[in-house]
């Protein structure tokens, strides 16, 4: 097949330099026009570099003639994912399985679509001239899974369940400055904010502000099938450790989605089988195959690539509430110590970029775009080591899912890396479930971790490193950085949350609770016949929707 080949390049005032235009025709979002930029909000540009089909570029999202051919109907799409889904309740999901087959089976007001709030089970919305009421005019052709109409009330209903203390939501405290959510009728809701919150439309186009059915989860809940969504797909089974079966939601809103009968998501961690079973066509789509293979992959006639954008931050979190990762000058000198290029050679094949700033990568609108770090300076990590009194070093165990070949050469990376300035580190592999219990307990020294990223800051910078985040494991407490957040959510300006994000990003860098080392590149492959794909960097996971099978 031939292909244009699509790089992206920083566009200063944009949402997100890493995007293309949104299209509009072969089953992307329905739902009138794409929407204006509100109260100062400024979308992404479409760059597009027209190189000839012999230059091979970094970024690949879609193939040219994506838009030209008729989707077919039918087929269960096979879909190998790395691990199981350990909650499928998309309020309080967090591992990737969880979220994707919930970007399937849910749907919020609004969707990111490439950087871009597009309209979703709101067909439209005005925002008052103080910004602090917003106003949604809801479809009224939708219905749940269960067969019951989707009305005002079950986004009153939703939105009240993720603040719910009780819900155990790790996303809850972003929503802080929601005073109140009011059904003004049956297909219209206004959502009431305390102080202006610039973040919002972002904020309900996560996963955690999916509509979900009231009678389910009163009844079954929503941490097994059938589920309580409104999205494409239902669940169907989920035979623990083995697949979880999605099928097509018969009375779905779109008339022309899904494509697909269903998706039939399995699992395996060992990345050589997973390359085998895309080989061999026992699966249809392998979610991001190893880096040591994605050579091999793209080299094969029978199967597609795409992405190669990077979406996953990844960091060693150091747990701030426990000696001596309490002291600043200890977590510095891990700063100073790394090598980001040599872990992102070993760990990840030279795939992605160094992180030599704070969480976000400096294509990002928000980042540090100047390097805080460069070659490791060993002499002065030793120096903070020494004002510390830990001039002899210290012991202590790093955690890692065992069962992540690339993040474990990355903690045998940092390993040896930080036994330069006398840290003695011994590695505690644990497996998925296990390493959820332990940072949701706080029961760690080092962790080898990493967040994925957003189209807009505020929902990862709010739930990961603010006091009262939920995803705010290393138990890290900086009041120069909370204020830069809440301050970031007040201002309408694009260009000046920018500015406080960066100002955010540096404290991160230079004194918060973990070292970010890279970004990796990531990478669906498809089987030849499997159509329709149309990626998004920003990323979002609902991508899939659109996908169909030739013959």
């Amino acid at each position: 097949m031939t292909r244009r080949h699509t790089r992206f390049a920083l566009l200063g005032s944009g949402l997100l330099a890493t995007v293309l235009a949104a299209c509009s025709t072969g089953g992307a979002p329905p739902a009138g026009e794409p929407t204006e930029p509100e109260n100062g909000e400024t979308t992404a540009d479409e760059v597009v570099d027209e190189a000839d089909d012999e230059a091979v570029d970094d970024v690949y999202l879609e193939d040219p003639d994506v838009d030209d051919l008729e989707p077919e109907y039918g087929g269960t799409l096979r879909f190998l994912a790395r691990l199981d889904a350990d909650q499928i309740d998309p309020h309080v999901a967090t591992d990737t399985t969880g979220i994707i087959s919930g970007a399937l089976v849910y749907e919020g007001l609004v969707e990111n679509v490439r950087g871009e709030v597009q309209p979703l089970l709101a067909e439209s919305w005005e925002i008052s001239d103080d910004l602090l009421t917003y106003t949604f005019n809801l479809r009224d052709d939708v219905v749940f899974h269960s067969g019951r109409d989707f009305t005002a009330e079950d986004v009153v209903y939703s939105l009240e369940r993720v603040m719910d203390p009780e819900t155990l939501a790790p996303n809850s405290s972003s929503y802080a400055s929601i005073s109140a959510v009011e059904a003004v009728d049956e297909h219209t809701v206004d959502i009431v904010l305390e102080r202006p919150h610039s973040p919002l439309l972002f904020l309900l186009s996560a996963l955690s502000s999916s509509v979900v059915d009231r009678e389910v989860v009163e009844s079954t809940g929503l941490d097994a099938p059938p589920g309580g969504g409104t999205g494409p797909f239902m669940y169907e089974e989920h035979n623990v450790g083995r697949n979880l079966l999605l099928t097509a939601h018969e009375d779905y809103w779109h008339p022309e989605l899904p494509y697909l009968d269903g998706i039939d998501f399995t699992f395996n961690p060992d990345d050589n089988a997973r390359a085998a079973a895309i080989r061999s066509n026992s699966v249809d789509l392998l979610f991001s195959p190893a880096p040591e293979f994605i050579d091999s992959l793209m080299e094969d006639e029978n199967l597609k690539w795409y992405g190669g954008s990077g979406s996953l931050s990844l960091h060693l979190l150091l747990n701030a509430s426990r000696e001596p990762f309490d002291d600043e000058r200890v977590r510095q000198a891990i700063f100073l110590a790394l090598d980001r290029q040599e872990l992102l050679d070993v760990a990840n094949q030279g795939l992605g970029m160094p992180l030599n700033g704070g969480y976000l990568p400096p294509d990002r609108w928000g980042a540090i775009t100047e390097p805080v770090y460069g070659e490791p300076d060993i002499d002065r990590a030793r120096e903070l080591m020494a004002e510390a009194g830990y001039e002899d070093g210290f012991e202590a165990e790093l955690t890692v899912i065992g069962s992540s070949a690339f993040q474990v050469r990355q903690a045998e990376v940092e390993q040896a890396q930080l036994a330069e300035i006398g840290i003695d580190i011994t590695l505690n592999p644990v497996d998925a479930a296990v390493s959820r219990e332990i940072t949701a307990s706080g029961d760690f020294d080092m962790y080898q971790s990493g967040f994925g990223l957003r189209a807009d800051p505020d929902e990862r910078f709010t739930a990961a490193f603010t006091t009262d985040g939920g995803l705010n494991y290393a138990n890290w407490s900086d009041e120069e950085f909370d204020s830069l957040i809440e301050e970031a959510r007040g201002v309408s300006s694009q260009e000046e949350r920018a500015e406080l994000y960066e100002q955010a990003d540096r404290v991160l860098a230079e004194r918060g609770p973990a070292a970010f080392t890279i970004l990796t590149a990531s990478y669906d492959v498809v089987w030849e016949n499997v159509m329709g794909y149309r990626g998004d960097p920003t990323p979002s996971f609902s991508i899939y929707k659109h996908l169909w099978m030739e013959n």
